[in-house]
């Protein structure tokens, strides 16, 4: 079969033989419709694959959908049958470490990622459990099914901020992940501001429902916000960007008595003042990938419309040219795409 795979840093190649995958007991074989390449795609080819096991070469792409097209035995799971449109819920735990029991198993000990150490949806197949394939309503379409994957991660970082309806929140950084926090914050009855360079995110922020904008290039946030909430600041500030300094302008940023939620990845260190946080009460905390239900809630915000994820896909592009168009797109400077989406339909 076609697919992308990674044989390790800046090692990407296009296979038109890679073996196609057969299900074992409890999986389903899907054949993949989309994968949208994320920025951690990006990371992986450009730094090295991570999560890779004992075999070196892995196809990636964990946000995915597909069509079920063969049930491996006992995967009787409801709703799942051949023929079923599905995302794929890209987070394999085991259930029975101490991470699984107390609740949290996005921290799993032993968790797998389709994508990550097992091979993805860059890909004419693949397999995955029948218990994390979601099914996909009839309003929501192969091509927006991949990006519930952003959207759950959105939906965690919202439930850990525990906001309150009547809030106002900040989102710093407004790429895919950010401008579907926007989305859900507001689902959630927040008031948001959002906060990026980029005057194309900015733009759609405002199209998507942010009640302001603010570009770092032109003003300072730190001192505007307070004027845009009351004097004191946002109640609630998530940030998505994970570029050098955001994950600290959030922490000084928010209210006394404020929530910071720290999605964004930045391989640099940073200093945090703790007395400050300390002296005011601020509660600062991490959100990684999405929590149980998470990704369910993610393809009904979606379907509902609450989340209109259409304006993030920027491009459509074949299997094999996913490399060229895709990936090699996503490294100009110039970039100006959210998601490009790569598959045959």
């Amino acid at each position: 079969m076609q697919a992308i795979v990674l044989h390790g840093k800046n090692d990407l190649r296009f296979d038109s033989e890679y073996p196609k995958p057969t299900p074992k007991a409890g999986e389903v074989l899907l054949k993949l419709t989309y994968s949208s390449i994320c920025q951690t795609d990006i990371e992986m080819w450009q730094h090295g694959m991570f999560g890779s096991g004992d075999r070196p070469a892995r196809v990636l792409g964990h946000e995915a959908a597909g069509i079920v097209i063969e049930l491996g035995e006992g995967a009787n799971v409801a709703g799942i049958e051949i023929g079923t449109r599905v995302a794929v819920e890209n987070v394999r735990t085991c259930g029975t470490c101490f991470f699984c029991r107390k609740g949290t198993s996005q921290l799993c000990e032993n968790g797998r990622n389709f994508g990550f150490s097992d091979d993805g949806g860059l890909a004419e197949f693949g397999v995955w459990p029948a218990a994390l394939c979601i099914p996909l309503p009839d309003n929501v379409t192969n091509e927006e099914a991949p990006l519930a994957e952003p959207t759950s991660v959105a939906v965690h970082a919202v439930e850990n901020a525990k906001v309150t309806v009547g809030e106002t929140a900040a989102v710093i950084g407004c790429g895919v992940v950010g401008l579907c926090t926007l989305q859900v914050l507001k689902a959630a009855g927040l008031n948001v501001i959002a906060i990026d360079p980029r005057e194309q995110s900015l733009k759609l922020a405002r199209e998507l429902g942010a009640i302001e904008t603010l570009n770092p290039n032109d003003v300072d946030p730190g001192e505007l916000l307070p004027a845009l909430t009351n004097g004191y600041g946002p109640d609630v500030i998530i940030e998505t960007a994970g570029a050098p300094g955001t994950g600290l302008d959030a922490a000084n940023w928010v209210r006394r008595g404020g929530r910071v939620v720290i999605v964004g990845f930045s391989h640099e260190d940073a200093t945090l003042n703790f007395g400050r946080a300390h002296m005011a009460e601020k509660t600062i905390i991490g959100s990684s990938a999405t929590s149980t239900g998470g990704y369910q809630k993610a393809v009904n915000l979606i379907a509902s419309g609450a989340v209109n994820v259409k304006p993030l896909i920027s491009a459509l592009v074949p299997l094999d040219r996913g490399i060229e168009d895709g990936f090699e797109r996503m490294l100009k400077p110039t970039k100006d795409v959210y998601r490009i989406l790569v598959g045959n339909g």
